[in-house]
């Protein structure tokens, strides 16, 4: 199964001109299923949501999606108290935690937003104890977790693991192995989490912006996954800085073992 994962567009503060060649380079991909890890606009603002529903009714193969912190209102104190979710739903979604199961894999969806916390997100308890079920009856198949904030950070990175990380990641690698994707960051980032031995069983992919122009250092870009039985490759398509266009800037495999997961050189 071949997923490709996009993530922070942040329409309201997005190129423009890189629209059309990242369309492009993700129907090229060909991809089953596009995974849209949050933060499709910059300020949760009705203008903002028309632009990503343009860009996603472009999309050539089937997607599914969760929202990211600024998908919420961040101004509108109203909306943010009684419907933080009411723009995404409308005009993406009407199902924050969506899960598609195929012959191949399990891709489940996570919320991690917080109405009350302008970055930070927030892993339930009965979130990682559905997400635990689902890793433990998978019977072989792979699960994929999408969720808009990262479980783990560098130590470099200044904001906050969201609350629940931890536990979320402990519990979870008891359960069995799993690979979770995220943004947030803009950063690319793709290693097994090896805290605890145990943790070895989660393998993180982090991608980057899309579309923003606030790149921190990095390029836009976009992963390409292919999940193959017990083998998994990730490959980094960053967009040149002299054209328009996407490339494959590094491709990183890992098999699932008994221990872990474990790089492939």
């Amino acid at each position: 199964m071949r997923l490709v994962l996009l993530t922070d567009l942040h329409f309201g503060r997005a190129r423009p001109d890189l629209v059309p060649p990242l369309l492009e380079s993700v129907a090229a991909a060909n991809p089953d299923l596009i995974a849209i890890a949050g933060d499709f606009v910059q300020r949760a603002r009705a203008g903002q949501f028309r632009k990503a529903r343009a860009f996603i009714d472009q999309l050539q193969h089937p997607w599914i999606a969760v929202p990211g912190n600024h998908d919420i209102a961040l101004y509108n104190l109203f909306a943010r108290a009684f419907a933080p979710r009411a723009a995404y739903r409308r005009w993406i979604a009407p199902d924050t935690e969506p899960m598609i199961e195929t012959n191949d894999a399990i891709i489940v969806g996570l919320d991690t937003t917080h109405r009350w916390s302008h970055q930070r997100g927030l892993i339930r308890p009965r979130q990682i104890d559905r997400l635990c079920k689902i890793i433990d009856q998978a019977q072989g198949k792979p699960v994929v977790i999408m969720a808009h904030h990262p479980f783990h950070h560098r130590p470099e990175v200044e904001k906050k693991v969201m609350k629940g990380a931890a536990d979320a990641l402990t519990q979870w690698a008891a359960c069995g192995p799993h690979v979770i994707l995220s943004g947030h960051l803009h950063t690319w980032t793709v290693e097994p989490f090896v805290a605890q031995k145990s943790d070895a069983m989660t393998l993180q992919i982090h991608c980057g912006t899309g579309l923003s122009t606030r790149l921190r250092g990095e390029a836009n870009e976009y992963a390409i996954i292919d999940l193959d039985g017990d083998q998994i490759i990730a490959e980094r398509m960053t967009a040149l800085a002299d054209r328009l266009e996407f490339v494959r800037a590094s491709r990183h495999s890992y098999q699932q073992t008994t221990t872990g997961w474990q790089a492939i050189p």
